[in-house]
């Protein structure tokens, strides 16, 4: 399922997988945004809010960084078209903005039918 209420039970899941690996709440937080912001953006862009279509989201711990994975059945799209929403003309970026303000950018990946934006952070 695809719908902005979903975002409740990803918040848990990250709760509970910050519990088990012992990071910071403040880092918690952080991250909680971008894969928020991540969500959302494949909710409305990925999916067209078409409630029937799944937003995939994983995450895993390994050399001290923090890696997630966030699914869409979009086509994708190329970050670096999107114009800098710092500019008053833009409204659109917004989200790629915070991603990018706390997570990398490590990886996209399109399949026939999905889009995955990759993830990494370095837990504080």
């Amino acid at each position: 399922m695809s719908s902005y209420a979903e975002y409740a039970a990803i918040h848990r899941f990250i709760d509970a997988f910050f519990c088990g690996e012992r990071y910071s709440a403040r880092f918690g937080e952080s991250f909680q945004l971008a894969i928020k912001e991540a969500f959302v953006n494949a909710v409305r862009h990925g999916n067209r809010e078409l409630e029937d279509l799944s937003v995939g989201l994983s995450l895993s711990s390994s050399s001290g960084s923090l890696f997630a994975r966030v699914t869409d059945c979009g086509n994708g799209f190329d970050p670096d078209a999107i114009p800098d929403p710092r500019l008053h003309q833009n409204l659109c970026g917004r989200g790629l903005f915070i991603i990018r303000s706390i997570a990398e950018i490590i990886g996209l990946e399109r399949t026939a039918g999905s889009f995955t934006i990759r993830l990494r952070s370095t837990p504080f």
